[in-house]
This record gives C-alpha cells, structure tokens and sequence, in this order.
C-alpha cells in the first residue's frame, strides 16, 4: 500500500520534469521503437513486428515489454514486467531498467488503464514521441487514441495517419 503511494508521487515528480524537456525537430524520423503491451489486449508480438514493415525499419528496431505474466503470451515476447525489479523507492533494476535506458523514436503504450507502476516505467523510456490510449494517464501520451485495444487493424491504420500526418515515418 504505502509502495503505491510512493509510486504515485514518484510519477507525478518526474512527470512534471519530464513534460518541460519534450522538443522534437523536423528532421526526426521514426528508427527505432518501444512498445509496452498489457496482455489483456491478447495481441501476439508478431503484429507489433509488422509494424516494422510500415515503419520501413528491421524487426530488431523493436522492443517489446509484457507488462504483466500471460502463459499464452510470454513465450512470444523477450521481455517481462517483474514487479520485483521495481524498488521500494520506485527505482528500477535487471531486465526493465535494460528496456527504458536505450534512446526509441517511438514509444507505444498499448494498454488502457490507469496503473503507476505502468506509467513510470512509460515516463521512464526514453523517448521523442509517444502514442497511447484513453482510459491510461493521458499526461504520458502526445497522441492519444480513442478505441480499444483489441481493435489491433484500427491503431495500425489511425498510427500509419497519424504518423504520416506528422510526417514521421
């Protein structure tokens, strides 16, 4: 309880230090990306690789993180949310502080809900822009889609439009 608590000031600290040092310039184009997936949405990590595809970049420019043990799910995914790599003092070890350190064009937070354990390590990958859902803090988010989840060939469509539109891709 009271490590939830902490969780939640954390977050609100580094989230107003982190909204002031957002800048993106015209020349960026999207390289390489991150994507934090909850299973309840049931998406296999081979539609989070087409995206390569759309992007134009390699399989390997992706990064995926399950945020929560799903035996159908984690024996496609590299990369598991440990409850245990996050401190008392909502500092990260192991595995997710390896995921948020390298620099992403793109981070996409595909899940729907409000949890501060999912926010921070959001906050803490690094990243130029981020796209994600209503339902989740929208703070973290600068495109934030209004459907869910599970409708995987509505987000590649309004992602591609959206990205297109910001001339990213």
């Amino acid at each position: 309880m009271i490590s939830k608590i902490l969780r939640k000031w954390v977050f609100e600290k580094e989230l107003d230090k982190n909204m002031s040092n957002k800048q993106l310039d015209a020349s960026f184009k999207i390289n390489k990306i991150a994507i934090i997936v909850d299973p309840i949405t049931a998406v296999d990590s081979k539609f989070f690789l087409n995206l390569a595809k759309m992007f134009k970049i390699s399989e390997l420019q992706i990064n995926l993180l399950l945020l929560n043990k799903n035996s159908e799910l984690e024996k496609q995914y590299k990369q598991i949310y440990n409850p245990q790599e996050v401190n008392f003092w909502a500092r990260f070890k192991g595995d997710l502080l390896s995921f948020c350190e390298p620099e992403y064009d793109l981070l996409i937070n595909y899940y729907n809900k409000i949890d501060y354990d999912f926010s921070l390590i959001s906050l803490r990958t690094k990243h130029k822009i981020s796209v994600g859902f209503s339902g989740a803090d929208a703070r973290i988010n600068d495109v934030v889609f209004d459907f869910e989840p599970k409708d995987k060939e509505t987000f590649k469509k309004e992602l591609l439009k959206y990205m297109t539109i910001l001339n990213k891709i």
